[in-house]
């Protein structure tokens, strides 16, 4: 996988992020920079984390001997987790979770914690499906920690000044880059069209 399709796949997913941090954006009065530094590090470490763990879990798999023809499954695993975490936003956009909001002082990273380790799970299977294809990991937690700083930043800009309610362009757009990359992936390696 390259770079680009990497970018995307880490975008799609995180945009999960992005609407976390706008639900803690819309209920605070300002934002100081201490809170986009100790949102961004949580954010970036747990993401690595979660990523790593995904991909060595596969790639010891795959080097052992465990999985025969890794990149071949690999690219099939990665369309369907592709989809399916793209539908998982679609799904997430349509729900229209309640927001129970209330004005508060600053930032409680306990507040957002839980949101960000339930979406660094999709990280690490996005960590997985990068195992499977041999995507260069050292790449890939490069770009981990500058989208999380564009989400997390984003996020809490975007809450502060417009509330909320734009939390479900970012699911729609997380899941049009996740599925844009699945399709790239189904037409150009698995099916060789073009």
């Amino acid at each position: 996988m390259n770079w680009i399709e990497n970018l995307f796949i880490i975008a799609g997913v995180t945009f999960d992020i992005f609407a976390t941090m706008e639900i803690q954006g819309s209920m605070i009065p300002q934002i100081k920079k201490r809170n986009i530094i100790i949102a961004f590090i949580v954010v970036a470490v747990l993401e690595n984390i979660f990523f790593f763990g995904g991909y060595a879990v596969c790639y010891l798999l795959a080097q052992n001997g465990y999985i025969a023809t890794p990149e071949e499954y690999g690219k099939i695993i990665a369309v369907v987790a592709l989809f399916l975490l793209g539908g998982r936003l679609v799904i997430k956009a349509i729900k229209q979770e309640f927001v129970n909001e209330r004005r508060r002082d600053g930032l409680r990273v306990w507040d957002y914690i839980k949101f960000v380790i339930v979406s660094s799970i999709y990280t690490a299977v996005a960590g997985i499906v990068c195992g499977l294809v041999g995507a260069s990991v050292f790449s890939v937690l490069a770009i981990i920690v500058v989208v999380s700083f564009v989400m997390v930043f984003g996020g809490l800009y975007t809450g502060l000044h417009y509330g909320f309610e734009k939390k479900t362009i970012a699911y729609v757009l997380g899941a049009i880059s996740l599925w844009g990359v699945a399709a790239e992936i189904l037409v150009h390696k698995i099916l060789m069209l073009l």
